[in-house]
């Protein structure tokens, strides 16, 4: 069986992965090329293996609401050399030349040819390679403060994960007591998620929308958030991909149904104590 397809490409929602085995095993007898998105998984696992790790490369979102923050950017990671090098290409306008450290200054460079014929149209003509550009790249490095941010948010990685994983069973706790109208989302097996966000969907038997319940939130300085775009059919930048959006009714139920609330370690106990109380006096209205 032939396959057009070449790469396959997720997010690993709120830190929450699929069936990996089930999707490596696709992965490998398609041949493909699995890039994974971590912005919402940054320290989360499945069978004890971190995600991020199973595909040819990651990235990981630094985005002031995620896991840990530099203000803005991310990261892209892999272990394969070759792949290392032309992601650093892209980061830094396209630039052939993979020198660092000392060897950024040599005269020869790590290639050994810093000063050659490197133009194709000018085979007899002598250039720097530092200044040879083999891909059309971007200007995508982070500033020293925001590395600095960085490596500080690192050194309390551990911390945040333990923080988000207890918050979030709090949340559980409180929500499930209402399991006949609420729909909640647990780990999937084998996975044990470091929670971005802890999601809640609106059963079809309820008898209140997720509209009421999030304006009763918001008025009472409780941030709500709806999971993401939902079906990115029904975005105004997408009507005009003609597509029967009935196809997908678990997108459409999620871009009605469902919201979420943080998980963020800055959250406090009492903090969420609160969330209880409000949600109490809902119910009972």
């Amino acid at each position: 069986e032939q396959s057009d397809t070449k790469v396959l490409m997720f997010a690993h929602a709120l830190g929450n992965p699929p069936d990996m085995n089930r999707l490596i095993n696709i992965v490998e007898k398609y041949n493909l090329i699995l890039l994974e998105d971590c912005c919402d998984s940054l320290g989360s696992t499945y069978d004890n293996k971190p995600l991020g790790s199973f595909g040819m490369m990651s990235s990981c979102s630094f985005y002031p609401a995620h896991h840990i923050t530099m203000g803005e950017g991310g990261i892209v990671t892999t272990n394969d050399l070759t792949t290392l090098r032309i992601l650093k290409s892209f980061r830094d306008w396209g630039k052939g030349c993979y020198c660092e450290g000392k060897s950024n200054l040599s005269e020869k460079g790590v290639c050994g040819k810093r000063f050659s014929d490197w133009l194709p149209d000018l085979p007899d003509h002598c250039f720097d390679h530092k200044y040879i550009y083999d891909e059309i790249g971007y200007n995508l490095k982070p500033i020293e403060l925001q590395a600095s941010i960085g490596l500080a948010q690192l050194d309390k990685l551990n911390e945040i994960i333990s923080k988000r994983k207890e918050n979030y069973k709090l949340l559980f706790d409180i929500f499930s007591k209402y399991d006949d109208v609420f729909k909640l989302h647990s780990a999937t097996p084998l996975a044990d998620p470091c929670w971005f966000a802890f999601p809640i969907t609106i059963k079809d038997t309820s008898n209140f929308s997720r509209t009421s319940i999030c304006e009763y939130f918001e008025a009472n300085k409780i941030q709500t958030r709806p999971y993401f775009a939902g079906n990115i059919l029904l975005q105004p930048a997408y009507v005009d991909i003609h597509e029967d959006i009935t196809k997908y009714p678990i997108a459409n139920k999620i871009t009605t149904n469902t919201f979420f609330l943080g998980t963020s370690p800055v959250i406090t106990k009492e903090q969420i104590e609160y969330i209880e109380q409000i949600l109490t006096k809902f119910m009972k209205r």
